[in-house]
């Protein structure tokens, strides 16, 4: 069996391009984890935990019609691990979100995988 760094977890992605959205959900799954949403708009986190746990999100910050930095910030309220995996610049972060993880697309799965590992403790 292949190692699974995210067996157990379920993670929410939030990104606005099709393709980039279902290459993470692959990525995510053969890793182990399950996709608790996967939207270009931004979820009712509410509903979302009420339906279990999220152990972590991967965030465009850009979603078209909107930023992801509230949706950020309401993760960062209930201490679930986030990362932005986006083409914008990290200087773009607001305050409160300087020092996030982040990942400049295009980036490997490894990296992907390696900062959700990292982020979650390695499993969930």
């Amino acid at each position: 069996m292949p190692h699974q760094p995210l067996s157990g977890c379920r993670i929410v992605i939030l990104e606005d391009d099709y393709y980039q959205a279902h290459d993470c959900r692959e990525l995510l799954e053969a890793a182990g984890a399950s996709v608790a949403a996967i939207s270009a708009t931004i979820p009712d986190l509410a509903a979302l935990l009420a339906q279990g746990p999220v152990h972590a999100a991967l965030l465009d910050i850009n979603l078209g019609h909107g930023l992801s930095f509230d949706f950020a910030r309401q993760l960062k309220e209930h201490a679930i691990p986030f990362v932005f995996l986006t083409g914008y610049d990290a200087a773009m972060l607001p305050d409160d979100l300087a020092g996030s993880a982040y990942l400049s697309k295009p980036a490997d799965a490894g990296r992907i995988l390696n900062t959700l590992a990292q982020l979650t403790g390695g499993g969930c």
